[in-house]
């Protein structure tokens, strides 16, 4: 569907703004910038999986969405770090980790969607989204959030991963409603995409030489 696509283009447009602007990103953004090569990477070899090998792309969601969460998770180890102790963020990260493995072998196949790992993936997320704002707001060292790269980074995380919350909660009772709602459900899941990667685009493009200069002093 071209609506689809035109929504996937902007994970790749995402990619090529943050190849641009990598030398100037901080730790951080570099994490962020790891997670949108995933994502390039992913639907790349979607692709080619589907045009070479096989139509069900089943699979590749059982090793997206945990390296996924596992890259994020390391970014809220930086963003979060004085305020969150690291053993209770990689304790959730491991136990989500462990949690995936169980799944793909005895809950959810390999060649079923991966739905039950999204949304707790998405919960994940969601937590560690709202613990950054707090920290935000109980530090007040930013004096003006629509400049910061970061601010706009984890608005992106807790919009998408809130939406997809709900979307993979619903995946199941979708496939057993009127196809009307799953091409609702489906288009939906599209918006968000094209949205997070737009505030990651934004995002890349508030970084520059100057700003670099102004953390480090």
């Amino acid at each position: 569907m071209l609506f689809a696509k035109i929504c996937v283009s902007f994970t790749y447009l995402a990619f090529i703004v943050g190849c641009i602007k990598y030398k100037y990103f901080s730790k951080e953004l570099k994490i962020i910038f790891y997670f949108v090569t995933l994502g390039v990477v992913t639907e790349i070899y979607t692709l080619v999986q589907m045009h070479f090998w096989m139509k069900n792309t089943m699979p590749i969601g059982h090793f997206y969405f945990p390296a996924a969460i596992l890259i994020l998770g390391l970014f809220y180890l930086q963003v979060l770090r004085n305020f969150i102790r690291p053993f209770y963020i990689l304790t959730i990260l491991i136990a989500f980790l462990v949690y995936s493995i169980i799944n793909s072998l005895f809950i959810q196949g390999l060649f079923e969607y991966a739905s039950l790992v999204g949304a707790i993936g998405g919960l994940v997320v969601f937590l560690f989204s709202v613990a950054f704002f707090t920290k935000i707001m109980i530090e007040a060292k930013i004096t003006k959030l629509s400049t910061e790269p970061l601010v706009w980074i984890n608005s992106g995380l807790l919009i998408y991963y809130t939406g997809n919350f709900f979307y993979f909660m619903m995946f199941n009772l979708r496939l057993l409603a009127s196809m009307e709602v799953a091409v609702i459900a489906a288009y939906l899941f599209s918006f968000l995409n094209l949205m997070f990667y737009l505030i990651i685009t934004i995002s890349f493009l508030m970084v520059n030489k100057k700003t670099v200069k102004q953390k480090q002093n």
